[in-house]
């Protein structure tokens, strides 16, 4: 690829662009003011959710209750608008379909569709529909840019269906759901499927939405890229990253007569009495990416258990005078570190003080500087703002990987207030410290100082165990290394990095390992990559 078609890795379209409520709205109106009638856009998007609501229907295995009547929920605006369309081609499809609606007064639009529902004998129902009958609800009460609670009877329906385990599918946004921060208002639906309709709507990868949204699907009706980029005049938009990116995602390839110097050199500083499997761990990682040659330094006992699972790990340390005193990192004695095309610094240091003397090498090292766990927790500990400005002085790249507790003790000020969600609380540090970051968590976000943003759209929550990041820490390293040997280094090489170590995980659960070990994990990896 190009270097123009890696930075702009995924491409900024409908499937990969993630939107606020009011930046959705705002493509909308963009749409409208260009002659698009509101009436016809309610329609193309209501015709595409009814098209994959009759597929879905239709396929045998789908998880929805194959008795009794679809049960579509209906509110004023034109959210229930477009669940008067689905409950109309229900209708016309043959299925046997019911109308609720709690409100006396519609928006235009979604009365004229209830009126037409009501000539063709879907009428509807007079008291709230009573959950755990075993039929299918489609929640149609309330769409995007939802800010308020429930009324209290809708949230009252809403805590029993979710008591009872009522099958609910949503058109766009669970009722209740604040979808641009991405938490309840309360009482709301939880639904096991969340429609998404035109582009995904970013509050719904947030930690606080999950177990509300369900299996989230975007359904496409057509938004034009001119409507788009009227939003994107403000500043670039985070992009979101499926497992079906990888075929079209950055690839790079060592020239044919490269040597294993040629193809990245790794060099791990990991590992402590306290945790030896974290430099096993990291090591694998970085094994699985393919990078050329690896060099750890280590403790002399954490050395030896690696060496004994990878023999063909280079042990730079064990030349060092038997004297000197084992510890979390011979820092008096560091090999020269240009000789490397990346390093990783952290996983099972354990705590130690910073020390700005032993760190000084690290800072003038003009290579990729991958720091995870321990180093970033050895940062944290430094006095007011003394770890920002050690990153902002970085002479190379810097990728960080935190989890959400080593993120805040790193990073106060982007923690929580003002900052947001998952992508936006990254976007702030990547900004401050001029840092890619990696936020981990069910929906990975990584964000690059140069305002590009990007947030993985699925997850393997059976996969979250104990030393997995230190797999992705070292795997990581190793895949920024392969790249700045061929001199393509590029930001979305971490996202390429933690996409495929997702993808990883997925394709062990779905072969039957419910919770994947991480050791398991760098197998897959290697193999993928193989």
């Amino acid at each position: 690829m190009d270097p123009q078609s890696v930075h702009d890795w995924p491409g900024a379209d409908a499937a990969h662009l993630l939107v606020n409520p009011q930046q959705m709205q705002a493509i909308e109106q963009a749409m409208f003011s260009a002659g698009m009638p509101p009436a016809a856009l309610m329609e193309k998007a209501a015709l595409a959710l009814s098209r994959r609501v009759l597929e879905l229907l239709n396929t045998p295995g789908t998880s929805w209750p194959h008795h009794g009547p679809v049960v579509v929920l209906i509110g004023p605006g034109h959210n229930g608008g477009d669940g008067a369309v689905l409950a109309r081609e229900l209708h016309l499809a043959g299925w046997d379909v019911v109308v609720w609606s709690p409100f006396s007064r519609h928006k235009p639009l979604t009365a004229a569709h209830m009126e037409y529902l009501a000539r063709l004998g879907v009428n509807p129902l007079r008291d709230a529909p009573m959950p755990g009958h075993g039929h299918l609800w489609i929640d149609a009460l309330f769409g995007m840019g939802q800010s308020r609670p429930l009324p209290a009877p809708l949230a009252a329906l809403a805590r029993q269906a979710q008591d009872l385990g009522q099958c609910i599918w949503a058109v766009d946004v669970p009722s209740g759901l604040d979808d641009h921060h991405g938490k309840p208002l309360g009482d709301c639906f939880h639904s096991q499927r969340t429609f998404c309709l035109g582009l995904h709507k970013r509050g719904l990868l947030q930690v606080g939405a999950l177990a509300a949204v369900g299996q989230l699907e975007r359904l496409d009706f057509g938004v034009p890229r001119w409507a788009m980029e009227v939003v994107q005049q403000q500043g670039p938009l985070p992009r979101c990253v499926t497992s079906g990116d990888r075929a079209t995602a950055p690839c790079f390839e060592p020239p044919p007569g490269a040597d294993k110097y040629g193809r990245g050199r790794v060099l791990l500083l990991a590992g402590s009495q306290r945790y030896p499997g974290a430099a096993v761990l990291a090591t694998a990682g970085a094994d699985a990416s393919g990078s050329g040659a690896i060099t750890i330094w280590m403790e002399p006992h954490v050395a030896h258990q690696v060496s004994a699972r990878y023999p063909h790990v280079l042990n730079g340390a064990a030349a060092l005078s038997p004297s000197l005193k084992p510890g979390p990192l011979i820092w008096h004695q560091l090999p020269d570190l240009n000789r490397h095309d990346a390093i990783l610094l952290g996983p099972g240091m354990d705590l130690a003080p910073f020390s700005a003397h032993g760190w000084e090498p690290l800072q003038r090292f003009s290579g990729l500087l991958v720091l995870d766990a321990d180093g970033l927790n050895r940062l944290a500990a430094t006095p007011e703002d003394q770890a920002v400005a050690w990153l902002q002085g970085r002479q190379g790249p810097t990728w960080i990987t935190p989890h959400g507790r080593e993120f805040d003790r790193l990073f106060p000020p982007c923690s929580h207030g003002d900052h947001g969600d998952h992508g936006e609380r990254a976007a702030a540090a990547a900004l401050l410290a001029g840092v890619a970051v990696l936020l981990k968590g069910p929906r990975t976000a990584i964000a690059a100082p140069d305002g590009r943003c990007w947030q993985l759209l699925e997850g393997v929550p059976g996969a979250a165990r104990a030393g997995l990041g230190d797999v992705l820490a070292g795997f990581a390293c190793g895949y920024g290394a392969m790249a700045a040997a061929a001199g393509a280094l590029d930001h979305c090489h971490l996202v390429v990095a933690a996409l495929e170590h997702m993808h990883a995980a997925q394709q062990l659960v779905k072969e039957g390992h419910r919770h994947p070990s991480p050791l398991l994990v760098a197998e897959r990896l290697s193999w993928n990559l193989g």
